[in-house]
């Protein structure tokens, strides 16, 4: 017996426990997997059901049946990967004093959805200069200032000013 017929058919058990119930070698892995059998694309276009739950112009809400979760993630990350997005790529920092170090604080600000068609803008070219054609110019200027009624020693939450309280 082949060890991929093994680890589809068996549950090995170790002093230590089952060796592949749970993991990659588990036998339910391979269990709806048409290429893993040698059945081949055919099979598993036979087999594969989609439904449509619900579209419009910003979602599609489906249901996909009769595929594995790794190839079913890959399908989502593809699609992921095809939407066009605006996201803030270059970051200038001048005097940051806040205890976020610049690289977090910039990879935080690429996060920030933008609200821009990328249709409007032409990929900028490696040597080519950022102007209103391929980019857009974003200044944040933020400065911390101390507030009197926050340096009660010891902090105490009931003086501090509600707007000032961060609730989780």
């Amino acid at each position: 017996m082949d060890r991929v017929q093994k680890m589809k058919e068996k549950i090995v058990f170790t002093q230590d426990g089952p060796d592949n119930a749970n993991t990659f070698a588990a036998p339910s892995t391979f269990s709806t997997s048409a290429f893993a059998s040698g059945q081949g694309i055919e099979e598993f276009v036979k087999n594969l059901k989609i439904n449509i739950l619900s579209c419009d112009d910003e979602e599609i809400v489906f249901d996909m049946i009769g595929v594995d979760a790794p190839i079913a993630n890959a399908l989502r990350r593809i699609m992921i990967a095809e939407v066009p997005t605006v996201a803030i790529e270059k970051v200038n920092l001048y005097q940051n004093t806040s205890i976020i170090p610049d690289e977090v604080l910039a990879h935080r600000m690429g996060l920030i959805p933008l609200n821009a068609d990328p249709k409007d803008f032409e990929m900028k070219k490696t040597n080519d200069e950022y102007n209103e054609d391929n980019s857009i110019h974003f200044k944040l200027h933020v400065k911390c200032e101390k507030k009197e009624e926050l340096k009660h020693k010891p902090y105490d939450l009931d003086k501090a000013p509600e707007d000032q309280l961060i609730n989780s």
